[in-house]
């Protein structure tokens, strides 16, 4: 068993960093009560190149990437086909929403592209 756990280990650490986004506010919400932790609340959609720059490049930043992984459960919601609350819905992406477990905002949402500094900073700050 222990040379099991050892050859695993190298594959471990290999995930470190990958954030996993779920595409459910409910499923999320149920894993945040779980865990005790914020949620992040990512809105966006197809053809939104600022969308694309903070999924593919800002969100897989390592630093940023291991800070959401450990404090905060994450969703990607599409703006036009999600079951969050009616409240939280917006017009025009990307828009990062901050909510305690009852899907209460607990900062100010952040609106459009961010830099990867600015974007860490802001996630860091309680």
């Amino acid at each position: 068993m222990k040379k099991l756990i050892f050859l695993l280990l190298p594959l471990l650490s290999l995930f470190a960093g990958d954030v996993y986004w779920h595409d459910s506010y409910k499923e999320a919400q149920e894993e945040a009560i779980e865990l005790k932790r914020p949620m992040l609340i990512f809105f966006s959609q197809a053809g939104c190149k600022s969308c694309d720059v903070m999924e593919d490049i800002v969100l897989q930043e390592e630093n940023i990437a291991d800070y959401l992984d450990k404090h905060y459960v994450c969703m990607h919601l599409d703006i036009r086909d999600n079951d969050a609350p009616k409240d939280l819905q917006v017009p025009f992406t990307p828009v990062f929403h901050f909510t305690d477990t009852k899907g209460e905002l607990i900062k100010e949402s952040l609106v459009g592209k961010q830099k990867e500094a600015f974007f860490l900073q802001y996630l860091q700050l309680k």
